[in-house]
């Protein structure tokens, strides 16, 4: 059964693991996770593949887990004799607390004499040292040792040579017991209060302490042992004769898993774990004993190697060897770990044991095409197993063990597919799948609009899904630059101290497109003006008597106030004194301006804050909550209503640490603590939305020595000006939906506001993207009305207009030709189109930045009228084709027209079929010019402004049309074939299925041809239709010559707006007609070689003549082999003039003529 899957759900969790999995993963591994089948007490392998895409080796290392189905059951598979003494043996040491495993050797503790050993697991002993007093409790964290003493707090580390490392105090004594995770965590048994204190190994912090006696049986429990390894059991304590396990979920929450009796006479007697085993030391002896802990550590898979380093842009093989051996009948899930210096990533090992599995094949096609899809990603729900299909649209799951399954198909520009597929036994299965897709095809790629201040615009977008499956989609608005910056995001930094060489920068605003700062200067105080390129370039003494200048700065976007004493001081730009009050507040250090009240907030850095009107009047109090002010700053916008923010600093919490105060209540509200690199501390500040007008930011001046800086943070960015609606949804297949944008100018200052508003989907593309261009003006000068008309030959034309129709509804605009009985068809550049004969009409409007195909009967007029468009208008193009507008007001070469976008411009075309392509530096297009419309071809999108300068050089050709072979007719499709030769002059046809597609003449060894389709329009085939092969025929007035030629570019098949190049080789095959084929070169001075061709082997003569008929010389008489011949000319003893050669073979003559120049 065949579930489609079209869920929000499933199709943004797909989204986000493509996203995360594309943008990042350079590790892999193949096969990404395995299926085997092996009897009872059997051994198998296979091998892996890492792969390392980094240019730099990585380290790797693998570990693995048993997922079990059961739980409940936290401590696995239980042995039958938990408890069991497996060994014993006599160590250097007496009265042992402590003691741990590091994975290689024992360590314990001698409490009495105070010594630390290490032996091995037979009893060997390998290292014995003096050690702290009373070592009781020990542990190792993955890379030292830990000792406590048991009197006092401190804790001692050792290396593993037995060095001492340092010395620390944990704040607690009485410590009973100790271990550890080996990755975060050392757990320490505190004998004072009977909870274990979980202790941070990388800052020896406390995190916290739990009780868990009560998961112990309320024993009198002190050494302890942590054993990874045991997920479902992993804290182990001891007792008088006894030891337990518990369970210790995140929240440190305990729970009792299992415990058995054991022969410790002492509960101060530590465990140790040593991946397999228990072990404890004797208090009052010598011996060490170890026990059966009751635990079936799985120990199924071997790797080889389980770690190492997989060199940059390589890959290594490692082996995988499996055991069954004391394994019961079932199925075991591993879930294999490979971790490397930046990736982790997990895969299953399926193991069936004496139980049925099933080879599983998928094969998945396109349902639409029925023709296999490569690379779909095929993934198994119950297991970490994924494969992709190759060519033929093929994946195998070996050995996949019974039950019911979902497997999850997925892949670019295709829909999800879920399929469920039951297991039921032993046997090879096949599992058929056919993928369906969507498309989101706009009816506009741009919007672009004009509003005055305060207008509001709403426009259609409809949305086509031509797939044969559901589209979901949603929708997200996008600014372009940094005004996409999250919120607190560091957008700039401005090294102000540096560029005015001044170590003390207090304040600054940002107007008039410009830094104003305030600088002590060495105790004559400036203020420094600087650019958007961090330019010094100017700067004027301060007013006022401060020794160190304007603390801070706030400004109206007129005036700039600054203080740094008792006098506040209003001064223009340029520095000249507008107004000044007395603040009563000495020093007045910060200021801001409200625009909302019209006040300036001011304040000390120990005061209160007061709003002061601009006669100098104290209206309003705040309490400043005992912050210690460096800076204000006024944000009309805050989304709380916490307008005013305070820029401070609080030792041990923060440098630069930003409050906002709601005005009308004085409540406070602590919003971020910036960080930055190069630290600082918290000086003057400034809100604005002139910096970037998509952005409010923050701008506050770090202290930091000689190195004064401004940042520039984001707080939030403007996308309110336009919306879209609905937000998201579903569309069906061969169905569209209607979306509404509107355009809000309301409140936006007079600029360009640039935005995409971007679809995001399950359909071929994954994104779709619609430019939204809003002009704000400030209701000043109307646009001017302008009236052009557009010239339409006979048939297929390709138009465009350089005024805006108002109203653009094209019924309307094309009124005058149907009137006339002269519109047969008119189409856009996205396929819709407008048919006067049936009343239909998609086209939503006319764009003044886009072309039109227009078929007319007969040659007519039309007059268009509307808002003109600038000459140098910034024009929108898209990836791709499509038919752009052409808005000079003169005729100007392609090739200079054209000149701004040549890096991304793949080909242009006129009407006419000719083209401009710039990777083979040929034109044949001549002159753009008003009116008409031009096919452009782009392999990314661009902004076109035509280029019109008289001066740059022109790389056309002139055009010529052929004056042999016939001129074909314009279709209204094409595609462009460019030939290239050694043959100077001539003329090339081109044909599809015998008949002339098109032709065209060979200037300087090259042509470019319009080989022309069918038209649709019409009921006969008149030009070449898809995958028709094409031939190519020579003529130069002695009849048609088949030629041969190399395939340069593209494919010889006829496709619409295709691009194909050919050269010309020798011509080697037989010709087709008899005759001179060639004389080159002609005129001439020296000599000239004449290339001609015989149908048959025969006798025959070359005669040279002058023009009255007399022969002057027989060039050759002999018997010839069919074919191509060439002979040479010499001219050395002919005088100037002009010549006739001529051939004969049988009744056959050819004549050429012969220009000789000396």
């Amino acid at each position: 059964m065949l579930k489609r899957v079209c869920l929000y759900s499933l199709f943004l969790s797909i989204m986000l693991t493509v996203f995360l999995s594309t943008a990042s993963a350079q590790i892999s591994v193949i096969p990404n996770g395995i299926g085997v089948s092996l009897d009872e007490n059997d051994e198998g392998g296979t091998e892996l593949i890492l792969i390392n895409d980094y240019e730099d080796a990585e380290t790797f290392s693998i570990d693995y887990d048993l997922i079990e189905d059961d739980e409940d059951r936290r401590n696995g598979p239980q042995r039958d004799e938990p408890g069991e003494l497996l060994r014993e043996f006599e160590s250097p040491l007496i009265n042992v607390g402590g003691m741990c495993f590091d994975g290689e050797l024992l360590w314990g503790g001698d409490y009495g004499n105070n010594r630390i050993a290490a032996v091995t697991l037979e009893g060997e002993e390998i290292l014995n040292f003096v050690s702290n007093n009373n070592p009781l409790s020990m542990t190792f964290d993955g890379e030292i040792i830990w000792a406590s003493n048991w009197s006092t707090a401190e804790i001692y580390t050792y290396d593993l040579e037995g060095e001492r490392i340092d010395q620390f105090n944990v704040g607690f004594n009485s410590i009973s017991g100790m271990a550890s995770d080996r990755d975060q965590y050392v757990f320490m048994n505190c004998n004072n209060d009977q909870r274990i204190h979980v202790i941070s190994i990388e800052d020896r912090e406390e995190v916290t302490t739990f009780a868990y006696r009560a998961a112990m049986g309320n024993q009198d429990v002190w050494g302890i042992e942590w054993v990874p390894d045991h997920p479902e059991g992993q804290l182990w304590g001891n007792a008088q004769r006894h030891v337990y396990q518990a369970y210790v979920d995140e929240e440190w929450n305990v729970e009792a898993v299992s415990d058995f009796a054991w022969n410790t006479v002492f509960q101060h007697t530590e465990p140790a774990h040593d991946g397999e085993n228990l072990w404890h030391g004797s208090w009052a002896e010598s011996t060490w004993f170890m026990y059966d802990d009751g635990v079936s550590e799985f120990n199924m898979l071997t790797f080889d190697p389980e770690e190492g380093e997989i060199p940059g842009e390589d890959s290594i093989p490692v082996e995988v060897f499996i055991t069954t051996e004391g394994v019961e009948a079932g199925v075991y899930n591993v879930l294999v770990s490979l971790e490397t210096d930046r990736e982790m990533i997990e895969f299953s090992i399926v193991v069936t044991v004496d139980s049925p599995s099933a080879l599983v094949t998928c094969i998945v096609e396109d349902a639409e095409t029925e023709e296999p899809l490569q690379d779909i990603t095929v993934d198994v729900d119950m297991y970490n197993i994924q494969r992709n299909t190759d060519e033929n649209g093929i994946c195998d799951f070996e050995e996949l063990p019974t039950g019911d399954y979902e497997f999850i198909f997925t892949a670019d520009d295709y829909l999800p597919l879920v399929e469920e597929y039951g297991i039921d036994g032993e046997g090879e299965l096949v599992l058929e799948a056919a993928l369906l897709h969507s498309e989101c095809n706009p009816s506009e790629d741009n919007f672009n609009a004009a509003l005055e201040q305060d207008e509001i615009l709403q426009t259609e977008l409809i949305i086509s899904n031509g797939g044969n499956g559901p589209l979901t989609y949603t929708t997200d608005r996008r600014l372009l630059g940094d005004a996409n910056a999250d919120p607190w995001e560091l957008r700039v930094d401005v090294p102000v101290g540096v560029i005015a060489q001044d170590p003390r920068i207090h304040g600054t605003v940002f107007i008039n497109d410009h830094f104003y700062l305030s600088g002590a200067n060495d105790r004559e105080p400036v203020m420094y003006v600087l650019n958007r390129d961090q330019e010094l370039i100017d700067q004027y003494d301060q007013l006022g008597e401060g020794r160190y200048g304007y603390k801070d700065l706030a400004s109206d976007g007129e005036i700039i106030w600054g203080s740094g004493e008792r006098n506040i001081y209003g001064f223009t730009p340029d520095g000249e004194e507008v107004v000044s009050f007395d603040s009563g507040i000495s020093p007045c250090n910060n200021l801001a301006y409200d625009s909302d009240r019209d006040v300036l907030w001011i304040s000390g850095t120990t005061t209160d804050v007061f709003a002061f009107d601009r006669e100098g009047n104290s209206i309003i109090e705040i309490d400043r909550q005992d912050l210690r002010i460096y800076g204000l700053a006024y944000w009309p916008d805050d989304p709380d209503g916490y307008q005013l923010y305070i820029f401070h600093k609080i030792n041990e919490v923060g440098d630069l640490l930003i409050a906002k105060v709601n005005i009308e209540n004085s409540d406070m509200m602590d919003v971020v603590s910036l960080e930055h690199e190069a630290g600082g501390v918290a000086q003057g500040c400034f809100i604005t939305n002139q910096y970037d007008i998509y952005s409010w930011v923050f701008m506050g001046i770090a202290n930091n020595g000689a190195e004064d800086r401004i940042d520039v943070w984001q707080i939030d960015a403007r996308k309110d000006w336009m919306s879209i609606e609905p937000t998201e949804g579903i569309i069906e297949a061969e169905e569209e939906q209607e979306f509404v944008i509107t355009l809000d100018a309301t409140e936006l200052p007079e600029a360009i506001f640039e935005g995409e508003i971007v679809f995001m989907h399950d359909g071929v593309g994954s994104e779709t993207i619609i430019g939204v261009t809003l002009e704000v003006g400030d209701g000043g000068e109307e646009q001017e009305e302008e009236e052009m008309n557009l010239v339409l030959m006979d048939g297929w034309n390709m138009v465009s207009a350089y005024v805006q129709p108002d109203p653009d509804n094209v019924v309307d605009i094309m009124s005058e030709l149907v009137e006339a009985d002269q519109l047969i068809l008119m189409k856009n550049g996205a396929g819709r189109f407008y048919n006067p004969a049936f009343n239909f009409n998609n086209i939503p409007g006319w764009l003044v930045n886009e072309g039109y195909m227009v078929k007319a009967d007969g040659e007519a007029e039309m007059t268009i009228s509307g808002n003109s468009v600038d000459p140098d208008e910034p024009l929108p193009l898209i990836q791709g084709w499509q038919i752009s507008s052409y808005y000079p007001r003169l005729g100007v070469d392609a090739v200079t027209a054209l000149s701004g976008i040549v890096d991304v411009l793949l080909m242009a075309k006129d009407a006419q079929g000719r083209f401009y392509n710039p990777e083979f530096n040929f034109s044949n297009m001549g002159e753009m010019v008003p009116g008409q419309g031009y096919l452009l071809k782009l392999d990314e999108a661009a902004e076109l402004i035509y280029t019109v300068e008289e001066e740059l050089a022109r790389q056309s050709s002139p055009f010529h049309l052929p004056s042999i072979l016939p001129v074909h007719q314009n279709t209204g499709e094409n595609m462009s074939l460019l030939v290239l030769s050694d043959i100077s002059t001539g003329e090339i046809g081109v044909y599809a299925n015998g008949i002339l597609a098109g032709s065209g003449v060979i200037q300087n060894g090259k042509c470019g041809i319009a080989v022309w389709g069918d038209d649709t329009s019409t009921k006969d085939v008149d030009g070449a239709l898809k995958g028709d092969m094409l031939e190519y025929r020579y003529q130069n007035g002695s009849g048609l010559q088949a030629v041969e030629f190399e395939t340069v570019m593209g494919e010889n098949k006829y496709s619409s707006d295709g691009f194909h190049v050919i050269r010309i080789q020798d011509i080697t095959v037989s010709p087709i007609e008899f005759g001179i084929v060639d004389v080159y070169p002609n005129p001439f001075n020296s000599s000239t070689s004449i290339t001609y061709n015989l149908l048959e082997t025969a006798d025959i003569k070359i005669l040279l003549f002058d023009l009255d008929g007399r022969l002057i010389a027989n060039l050759l008489s002999n018997h010839s082999e069919a074919g191509s011949h060439s002979l040479s000319i010499d001219g050395s003893v002919l005088t100037s003039g002009i010549y006739l050669v001529q051939i004969e073979a049988g009744s056959k003559v050819s004549q050429r003529k012969l220009i000789l120049l000396k």
